[in-house]
């Protein structure tokens, strides 16, 4: 679950629709900026699916006792992240060998270095599913994918960037994992350096420095309203169900 807090709220975007908002995003990227272009669909399967394992868990979302609030995919506990992540990449298998792939180091990267004994048993478990997929796969070009996998990772951000933050908010005032921009994958050409400047200049626009999209285009999303006084009245599952329910629309353009 993606969370907002705000005085008398929270407000939750499932994680798959993030997911499904990323593809959205990146559907739009310009083609020849594209690297492997005949893997294209597989690439936005994979941005697509790359939080599918979140769905059931995000229907009836979980409270989180210790800080009074709906657990986020921030603090959602680990050895229950590793089963919903084990079960997202094993459906992504069946819909696109090659996605899962992507998606499986997606959720390792996160991993690396770790000394948690579930977080080893994961990461050996996904290398050994990549291993496997990547030998039946026909000639797999190791650089290429590191460039989808930076398509991945931008499809990820930028639709995170759309719903982690208030629309309109100052630069100041953004998440902390935005307020420098969104990093720029090691492997991708025509990208800023680093980071890539993205900020709100309205409440319905996002600007984006050196635009790699076709076009300006419109995305959409929606989100609940929870109120605090509907989860202490009721409880946070009953709350979620019955919340309002709002579609929020924002243009990405060039800065």
């Amino acid at each position: 679950m993606i969370l907002r807090e705000r005085e008398e709220e929270f407000v939750m975007i499932e994680q798959d629709h993030h997911g499904h908002l990323s593809e959205r995003i990146m559907s739009h990227w310009k083609k020849e900026l594209f690297p492997g272009i005949d893997k294209r669909d597989s690439v936005l399967m994979a941005i697509k699916h790359h939080d599918l394992g979140w769905l059931p868990f995000d229907k009836e979302p979980f409270w989180n006792d210790a800080k009074q609030k709906p657990y986020s995919f921030t603090d959602f506990p680990f050895p229950a992240k590793m089963i919903l992540h084990k079960q997202g990449l094993n459906l992504v298998e069946q819909l696109d060998p090659y996605a899962a792939i992507l998606c499986s180091e997606h959720y390792s990267q996160f991993l690396i270095g770790s000394k948690d004994p579930d977080a080893i048993d994961f990461l050996e478990a996904e290398f050994n599913r990549r291993k496997r997929l990547k030998n039946v796969q026909k000639e797999f070009d190791e650089l290429i994918f590191k460039k989808h996998y930076g398509l991945l990772q931008l499809g990820d951000n930028f639709s995170l960037y759309a719903c982690i933050n208030e629309p309109g908010v100052v630069k100041s005032e953004e998440h902390p994992f935005f307020k420098e921009g969104i990093p720029s994958p090691e492997y991708l050409e025509g990208l800023p350096s680093h980071r890539m400047d993205v900020r709100f200049a309205d409440n319905r626009t996002i600007c984006v420095e050196n635009f790699p999209f076709d076009n300006s285009f419109e995305i959409e999303y929606t989100q609940r309203i929870v109120t605090r006084q509907a989860v202490r009245d009721i409880g946070l599952i009953k709350a979620y169900s019955e919340a309002r329910v709002e579609t929020i629309r924002l243009d990405f353009k060039s800065k």
